[in-house]
C-alpha cells in the first residue's frame, strides 16, 4: 500500500495577483512557488505512481492532508505550537520529539491503513 497527501495542486498555485480593488502580496514569490510546484510535476507523478502501482498489484491511497504535520503520532495531540521550525517538531502535550516530515509521513501512514481497514 501506498499512501499520499490528496493535495489540490490547482488550489495550492492560484494567482497572488488579486483584484484592482484589493491587489494581492507576495505576487513575484507566488509565482515562483507555483512554478516550482507545477515544474515538479506532482499530478503526472501521481499518474504514473497508480499506473504502476496497479499493474504490480499494489493500492494508492490518498488521505486528507490536514494536520499531517501537526499531529503527534505518540499521544495524538494536534496543535500549530508542536511544528517547532518547518523542519522540527515537538508535541507540547508528551514532548515527543522527531523531524516534521517524518511525522507526516507516519500520519499519512496511519491515514491510509485506516481507509483501508473496514
Amino acid at each position: 500500500m501506498i499512501a499520499h497527501e490528496a493535495l489540490r495542486i490547482s488550489n495550492m498555485t492560484r494567482s497572488a495577483s488579486g483584484t484592482i480593488e484589493q491587489p494581492g502580496t507576495n505576487v513575484a514569490q507566488k509565482s515562483g512557488l507555483n512554478y516550482s510546484i507545477l515544474d515538479a510535476g506532482w499530478g503526472l507523478f501521481l499518474n504514473v505512481l497508480r499506473a504502476k502501482a496497479e499493474s504490480a498489484g499494489r493500492v494508492v491511497v490518498a488521505v486528507n492532508p490536514a494536520n499531517t504535520s501537526r499531529t503527534c503520532p505518540r499521544c495524538g495531540h494536534c496543535a500549530k505550537e508542536n511544528r517547532v521550525t518547518q523542519a522540527d517538531f515537538r508535541c507540547v502535550a508528551c514532548g515527543h520529539t522527531d523531524h516534521a516530515d517524518v511525522v507526516g509521513a507516519t500520519n499519512v501512514l496511519r491515514a491510509g491503513l485506516a481507509l483501508l481497514t473496514p
